[in-house]
């Protein structure tokens, strides 16, 4: 009897009754009611049905012809600007968020016309969207704005020491150093506010305490009067503490080289995991990105953007799908298609500490099956802005797989720069890049006399 029901409910559905078909889908038969659908194009109700489903599906190329050949009233202009971009209509997709007209839908259309070799365009959009930014995000579309106008020429392009320096204005806004060492009298309120300013600025209790009692022994040693002449000192100090851990990142080698990415969710893994692509596509290098972040489908989305941003390419799978497996393809492909650099997202659940050492410990093993001399390096990526956090995080990391060096995100963020000296003298972890800004050239070596001068000046 059962069987009959259902038999006589996909006639009734292949006729185009809509009650049939929804019935279908409600017990999850979505592919046999886009089947059956297909067939109804002409009928508007149910084509509207139709183009739902598509939507729902992320069958973006249907729904496409759907709206190009049949109705375009069928979409709104978000939906219209997902499909154009989905299926390579940039310019098209550019117009349609346009519509929109809030900020992030501006600049996204800014991001697709210069992406479509709109320059002209591009500029004026990310101008609209800067008029409309809110406070808190407007650096980003600045930095955007000026990375444009740096690739036109139409402004000279920032060197290291100048990308530094804007990323720790907020620090050297907030703490003021250079102010403190500026004539002021030694005494005991000096130092006790030198100490106050250093935790501020996330240098760590411990640190803190460390750098203002030798600055005691030695303004007493050498009988000091005024606090510029401790200025020096100071920055010596400062420079003994972060030269242990200054550290260039590996080069890509002849063959095959892996750089595998640890760090929690919000990190700014992925994002540095994009910069980096951008710099190795640059040099030459085929680079192959390994989504291995499969709990979270915006990771994935993300490092899609970041592949087609930066030149390379993806290996992806469903969200939820087993990271050792995207890990696997990833390195048959590169095997396979010659790629020079392979970089490798992975989760970052901290909440689940066992089953994440087991699962980085597999992929290692993965990595290793078919480049015992990899991986290149494996770099754990630390937001600064959330400093003791931040280490306690790492010694996780540290006990699932050998870390080769950390790299620090996000120092623009705040006024907390200083972060750099606790995680540098705790974890005992070279410093191998720095990110200072949302630009996808602000991601930089760590130089520590650079950083030292520059947070003291």
């Amino acid at each position: 009897m059962l069987f009959w029901k259902k038999s006589q409910e996909e006639k009734l559905a292949e006729r185009g009754d809509k009650s049939a078909i929804l019935a279908l889908v409600e017990k999850g038969k979505k592919e046999r009611a886009i089947e059956i659908l297909e067939g109804f194009k002409d009928n508007p109700e149910l084509r509207g049905l139709l183009f739902r489903l598509y939507m729902e599906e992320g069958k973006y190329y249907y729904a496409y012809q759907l709206i190009e050949h049949y109705d375009p009233n069928l979409a709104s202009a978000k939906e219209k600007a997902l499909i154009y971009e989905r299926v390579g209509e940039l310019e098209k997709s550019a117009h349609e968020y346009a519509k929109l007209g809030d900020w992030e839908s501006l600049k996204k259309a800014g991001l697709l016309l210069w992406q479509a070799k709109k320059p002209q365009q591009a500029l004026e959009m990310m101008e609209r969207a800067l008029r409309q930014v809110p406070a808190i995000k407007r650096q980003e579309v600045e930095e955007t704005l000026r990375e444009m106008k740096e690739g036109l020429g139409l402004l000279q392009k920032e060197g290291l020491f100048e990308r530094l320096r804007r990323g720790l204005k907020k620090t050297k806004e907030a703490v003021e150093l250079g102010i403190l060492f500026a004539g002021r009298k030694i005494e005991e309120g000096l130092f006790e506010e030198l100490e106050e300013k250093l935790l501020k600025a996330d240098v760590g209790s411990k640190t803190a305490l460390h750098l203002v009692e030798e600055l005691r022994k030695e303004a007493l040693r050498k009988n000091l009067k005024t606090s510029d002449q401790l200025s020096e000192y100071f920055k010596k100090l400062l420079l003994e503490q972060l030269s242990k851990c200054e550290a260039g990142l590996k080069e890509p080698h002849k063959s095959k080289s892996v750089y595998l990415f640890l760090g929690v969710n919000g990190s700014g893994k992925t994002t540095t995991i994009g910069k980096l692509s951008h710099r190795f596509v640059k040099e030459g290098k085929r680079v192959l990105l390994a989504a291995g972040d499969t709990f979270r489908s915006a990771a994935i989305e993300q490092l899609e953007v970041w592949a087609k941003r930066s030149g390379a390419d993806i290996i992806k799978k469903q969200e939820g799908s087993d990271p050792a497996s995207v890990v696997y393809e990833a390195m048959q492909k590169a095997m396979e298609e010659d790629y020079d650099v392979i970089l490798i997202d992975t989760a970052g659940r901290l909440h689940t500490k066992e089953p994440l050492i087991r699962e980085l410990r597999k992929i290692r093993d993965i990595i290793k099956r078919f480049f015992p001399e990899e991986p290149t390096e494996t770099l754990l990526v630390l937001d600064a802005t959330i400093g003791q956090n931040s280490i306690q995080q790492a010694k996780v990391f540290k006990e699932a797989v050998e870390v080769t060096g950390v790299v620090l995100t996000k120092l623009d963020g705040s006024a907390k720069g200083g972060a750099v000296v606790p995680i540098c003298r705790e974890l005992n972890l070279p410093v191998k890049l720095i990110g200072v800004g949302e630009g996808i050239e602000d991601l930089q070596p760590f130089d520590a006399k650079t950083f030292v001068e520059e947070l003291v000046a």
